[in-house]
């Protein structure tokens, strides 16, 4: 088997198996399971098993859907190593699968777990998907076309520097993102990840604004 079909078929596989082993343990489900929680975390909708995997069926359907045009659309990246493509491969599956694991836990345990971890997991593969799968270098056609240009030259050291400088701090606001909402609120998480983006963004903005008018200054 090629080597892109095998960490297809691992990732296919880690998808499935949260299914495999609900769908395996079927008889030992309540009969009745949730199907909603009010915003104090309590069961507030109940229903059979056929219609909770109902329930549960379309958001994993859905994350399915944007997992393959997000791998289709990253894959046609040319500076995009093997290495980096295996990574997101198991990384989108290994996010899929927690998914799955919130939205089967919740129906056993009776408590909101994809509502409150799935902010987690999401800027956690964020972080991932950052490092994994942009690269570390600039992607440029042809640099050494205007290489005598000094203006140009200065005018992509710029450009260089601002996007590593985005690169990682991403990285690194997102993985200190997810540590603040480990402890702080369910309520409060979703905001504290799309608030810390956002500072990267004026931050990043900022900075650029700086180093142009530094070079105009030159």
């Amino acid at each position: 088997m090629p080597i892109k079909g095998v960490y297809q078929f691992i990732s296919s596989a880690l998808i499935v198996l949260p299914i495999l082993v609900l769908l395996g343990n079927w008889e030992r489900l309540p009969d009745q399971l949730p199907l909603h929680f009010d915003q104090f975390g309590q069961a507030d909708q109940f229903g059979t098993r056929r219609q909770w995997l109902t329930s549960i069926s379309w958001p994993i359907l859905s994350l399915s859907i944007i997992r393959i045009i997000f791998l289709q659309l990253i894959s046609r990246q040319t500076d995009l190593g093997r290495s980096q493509l295996v990574k997101l491969y198991l990384s989108t599956a290994v996010l899929m699968a927690g998914a799955s694991l919130l939205l089967i836990g919740q129906g056993i345990w009776k408590k909101p777990l994809y509502q409150e971890w799935l902010p987690i997991l999401f800027y956690l593969f964020g972080s991932c998907f950052v490092y994994y799968g942009v690269s570390p270098n600039l992607p440029i056609t042809d640099p050494k076309e205007n290489q005598d240009n000094r203006s140009f030259v200065r005018e992509l050291a710029i450009r260089e520097r601002v996007y590593n400088l985005t690169r990682l701090v991403t990285i690194r606001v997102n993985i200190l993102a997810v540590l603040i909402m480990w402890f702080a609120r369910v309520q409060d998480r979703w905001s504290i990840g799309i608030l810390a983006n956002l500072l990267v963004y004026v931050f990043i903005t900022g900075y650029s604004f700086y180093l142009r008018r530094q070079l105009n200054n030159v």
